[in-house]
């Protein structure tokens, strides 16, 4: 082993410079998964909760009973109002969809969508495009954006529709919903499935990465570091509604759901979602991390001939490397 100096040899030294690496851009991925806690494990199905989950009694509506002012104002009117409702708690009809069910299109999508993917890099590279990390990164955090502004969009008309109508009264286990009466709870299947399309890009590609530029004597580390980075993502966004809270009143996490206009909230997350990405961009060009690369599969066994030093490429079963891409060649 060639040392330089010190005790720890060429390949150790290497290996705690590609470490480093890492951790700068697992530190990089904490904003998206911000977003991403807000999106699935969050809001997406409190927003669920109050759609009408129902197949039947659609479109009941009271608008002879509400003011000419709230209707006037729409999504932005104060629903905090005493507004009539439709008491739906007691009469019987079609079983009503579980709203947290509706997070099984997230992983159906990306069952489906995942195989397709590849057969498009595969394409891709024929013509001369290299899916990029950094490219395959940067199109998770969009398609994240378009999530965010889908649920946005969907709680406006759901605000807006019970302005209009008043709200309609259902019963999901043994609680008590105010939802829109004209808002399907199926209206959510595009923003699921957008997540699923930006976890195939950012969180697959991320994995990939991680696995891929670690050393091999420190794989396992590396991933704990990797999810370490969205362990904290999540947490910090468990605190952004109450940063909201204090800021605004736009989000009140201990108030009734239609008092807060998490609307406005979905459109600030998608905003700041898609600015970052691009802040991503810029970062990805002007420091060295690696993310100018392409991951290339190949069907090549591991040859046993090749030396098993710290600074080895990771094998597989089927054997994945990285190929350096012209950073300069390719955004041209």
């Amino acid at each position: 082993m060639e040392h330089e100096g010190g005790e720890f040899n060429v390949n150790q030294i290497e290996d705690v410079r590609r470490l480093w690496k890492l951790c700068k851009v697992f530190l990089l991925t904490i904003p998206y998964w911000m977003c991403y806690s807000q999106m699935v494990f969050n809001l997406f199905l409190l927003q669920g909760l109050h759609l009408h989950v129902r197949f039947d009694h659609f479109n009941e509506c009271l608008s002879n009973n509400i003011s000419d002012e709230i209707k006037s104002k729409g999504a932005s009117a104060n629903l905090c109002d005493h507004l009539p409702f439709i008491d739906y708690t007691d009469k019987k009809g079609t079983p009503p969809i579980p709203p947290a069910s509706l997070a099984a299109f997230n992983a159906i999508f990306i069952v489906l969508f995942l195989p397709l993917i590849q057969k498009c890099y595969r394409f891709l590279s024929k013509k001369g495009i290299e899916a990029l990390t950094w490219r395959r990164l940067w199109l998770g955090m969009l398609l994240a954006s378009l999530a965010l502004s889908a649920a946005g969009l969907l709680e406006y008309f759901r605000r807006k529709n019970i302005a209009e109508c008043g709200l309609f009264r259902q019963v999901i286990g043994n609680t008590y919903y105010d939802a829109s009466p004209g808002i399907s709870l199926l209206w959510q299947i595009p923003q699921y499935c957008l997540v699923g399309a930006s976890e195939v890009f950012f969180v697959v590609t991320g994995i990939e990465y991680a696995y891929i530029e670690s050393p091999i004597n420190m794989q396992g580390v590396v991933m704990g570091l990797f999810w370490l980075a969205s362990g904290i993502g999540n947490f910090i966004g468990l605190a952004l509604p109450y940063i909201f809270y204090y800021i605004d009143d736009i989000w009140q996490p201990k108030e009734y759901i239609n008092c807060s206009r998490i609307d406005k909230y979905f459109f600030i997350l998608a905003i700041f979602m898609l600015i970052y990405s691009f802040i991503f961009i810029c970062i990805s060009k002007c420091c060295d991390l690696s993310l100018n690369s392409v991951i290339v599969e190949t069907h090549q066994k591991r040859n046993n001939s090749e030396p098993e030093s710290a600074s080895a490429t990771p094998q597989l079963a089927r054997r994945r490397t990285v190929r350096p891409v012209n950073f300069e060649s390719s955004v041209d």
